[in-house]
């Protein structure tokens, strides 16, 4: 693996896993669409660490229903299918009523992408201030690492603590210890690096 680490953005390249495929296909359609950013433990994954996941949280603006169903049906054309049994207006009401929704590839369960709408103050920030990440020449958005890093202390089991940690040993001269002290603060919890 392959990282460069600068001020505005994270270059990285390494060899495409399965996971790392389902997640291009997924922000193919998304990005069609609306704005993303991939929070939690996907990101650790994304750098190295590892460790399985079933799912990738996903976080989106906010969209009208229109342009969602537009978005849902593209997915549907591109091979993907949703666990919730709706159609795409249903989905797009339980997203409304603060609800995630999972993405998965025709006929398949694991991996899924859970979407859903900002649900706090942490999901609206991680859209804002949603850093690029240059994966073999494309683009994903990740939520900021030193929100990823507060917002894993803060779920606090013992493979959000190894996320944490990874992701700090790996940042720790990058990191702005101003905001990881601030979100840490938000969130309650004490940074332990």
């Amino acid at each position: 693996m392959d990282i460069e680490i600068t001020e505005k953005k994270i270059v990285l390249n390494r060899e495409l896993s399965e996971l790392d495929k389902f997640v291009f296909d997924v922000i193919d359609v998304l990005e069609r669409h609306v704005r993303y950013v991939i929070v939690s433990g996907y990101v650790t994954i994304l750098f190295g660490r590892s460790r399985g996941t079933e799912d990738v949280d996903v976080v989106i603006e906010p969209l009208p229903q229109e342009e969602f169903i537009s978005m849902c049906e593209d997915a549907q054309k591109a091979g993907f299918e949703f666990l919730n049994p709706e159609a795409c207006e249903g989905l797009y009401e339980m997203l409304a009523g603060r609800l995630g929704i999972r993405m998965v590839r025709k006929g398949e369960i694991i991996p899924n992408a859970e979407i859903k709408f900002p649900k706090d103050a942490f999901h609206r920030e991680a859209l804002e201030k949603r850093i690029p990440v240059w994966f073999n020449g494309r683009v994903i958005y990740i939520s900021p690492i030193e929100l990823q890093i507060a917002y894993k202390l803060y779920l606090g089991t013992d493979k959000d603590l190894e996320d944490a940690f990874f992701l700090y040993e790996l940042f720790k001269e990058k990191i702005d210890w101003r905001a990881l002290n601030d979100y840490a603060g938000r969130l309650g919890v004490e940074v332990p690096f």
